[in-house]
């Protein structure tokens, strides 16, 4: 075939596909942009859900930032304390705010008042920061003597087998709770247990110390 021939050939196939797509989107006008519309819409909710939760990754950085910076400053500064309690009563920061209080009095053997802190900290969500506030609770009643609590409340943590909480800590609370009860056969069981389910645990290592000391003073 010429090259003249050629030539003409391609461009009656462009014009051909051309007429083709002008009487498509003559035919389909209306639909084709409805769609481009809802593709157009889409794209921006896309983008502005993107752009929200960087905000709101960034807001929530710098509120762990602000509350764990006041937690450090407890010790040595008396108007952090003050501003900690303020920034639990309410707000984004209220249930770090709350436990950090909570971990603060803890340490000082102020037991009420680390209570009060926790009862802050509602069941929802079941983040990480709930089952912390959950464990030092039981740690707090234990202290208290109040052990078939702090049972309960690990028991519940495990059945619950949160995905972002340590179990095999969970666990061995659980086993000391036991041992501080003078429950020597169900701490046992909690120890052992640990043992064969968390073998590679640092907990587990320490399960084993306990179960050997235990088993020898039975």
């Amino acid at each position: 075939m010429k090259r003249t021939e050629r030539h003409h050939l391609k461009e009656d196939q462009i014009v051909s596909g051309f007429q083709w797509f002008v009487e498509f989107y003559k035919r389909w006008q209306r639909e084709i942009l409805i769609f481009a519309g809802a593709v157009v819409f889409a794209a921006a909710v896309f983008g502005g859900l993107v752009l929200i939760r960087a905000h709101n990754r960034n807001v929530h950085s710098r509120i762990v930032s602000e509350v764990l910076s006041l937690s450090d400053d407890l010790g040595t500064n008396p108007d952090s304390l003050a501003e900690l309690e303020k920034l639990a009563e309410g707000g984004r920061a209220a249930r770090l705010a709350s436990l950090e209080l909570a971990s603060y009095y803890t340490g000082r053997g102020e037991a009420d008042k680390a209570l009060a802190s926790l009862s802050r900290i509602g069941p929802s969500p079941k983040d990480l920061v709930y089952y912390q506030a959950k464990d030092l609770e039981a740690q707090v009643l234990v202290r208290r003597k109040e052990y078939d609590k702090a049972v309960a409340i690990y028991k519940a943590i495990l059945d619950e087998k949160p995905t972002d909480y340590p179990l095999d800590a969970a666990l061995f609370h659980l086993a000391e709770a036991y041992e501080r009860q003078g429950d020597k056969t169900a701490a046992l069981d909690a120890y052992k247990k640990l043992q064969e389910d968390y073998a590679q645990s640092y907990y587990a290592y320490e399960a084993s110390l306990k179960s050997g000391r235990l088993g020898l003073s039975r």
